[in-house]
């Protein structure tokens, strides 16, 4: 996703994540030299309806500057 690099921007992301009940695996955030920070989310195993309401609560944030989504990651 891509998030205004804002003070508190990060804690709205994860914040809108725990309330959909969706638990972060890991994080990272790219560099970058401007306003714009590219980030990325893995989560751990979590059911579809619970990702979307995620998504949702993190577009409504008011720090993705774009709507944020979401690739499926199989085991195999």
């Amino acid at each position: 996703m891509t998030l205004k690099d804002a003070p508190g921007a990060l804690a709205k992301v994860t914040r809108a994540l725990a309330d959909a009940g969706v638990s972060i695996d890991r994080m990272r955030q790219n560099a970058h030299t401007d306003t714009v920070a590219p980030v990325l989310v893995v989560t751990h195993k979590t059911t579809r309806s619970e990702l979307d309401h995620a998504l949702a609560g993190i577009a409504s944030t008011g720090v993705s500057l774009e709507d944020p989504v979401a690739i499926r990651i199989e085991e195999v």
